[in-house]
């Protein structure tokens, strides 16, 4: 399942746990993008949707190809919104945030991505739902 929902300056999706819809996701930003003369923000947009996509994947829905991931870009006054929910339990977001990863860590590196491209991150309470706002080049 990749179900695509327009949205007020934006989109939404839904889409099964299947990592091949990380890929049809970020099509649908360059394609959201193009649209708005705005591709110098694809990488940036990209690789936060990225994180946080196989994230959720990943971790939060432990590949489990029945539960579902929800994305959603909004186009905002000075950048861009984005949001991704899993349906996993969720982890202890705040034991992460300061933390930062060696040069050799293959895994651990999200939130220094996050901190360096978003201007701000939320989590949920239970850990399951992202929220980052993008606003221009990296901080």
């Amino acid at each position: 399942m990749f179900d695509i929902t327009p949205l007020p300056q934006g989109f939404a999706l839904e889409m099964d746990t299947n990592l091949l819809n990380v890929d049809r996701c970020v099509e649908r930003i360059r394609d959201f993008l193009e649209q708005r003369k705005a591709l110098d923000h694809l990488f940036s947009l990209s690789l936060l949707a990225r994180e946080a996509l196989n994230n959720a994947m990943i971790h939060g829905n432990a590949q489990d190809p029945a539960k579902h991931v929800h994305f959603s870009l909004r186009a905002c006054e000075d950048g861009f919104d984005l949001e991704v929910e899993d349906e996993g339990p969720g982890f202890d977001w705040k034991a992460r945030v300061g933390t930062s990863s060696n040069l050799n860590d293959v895994q651990g590196r999200g939130h220094e991505i996050y901190r360096n491209y978003a201007r701000s991150v939320r989590y949920n309470e239970r850990g399951n739902v992202i929220t980052l706002e993008y606003r221009g080049e990296p901080c």
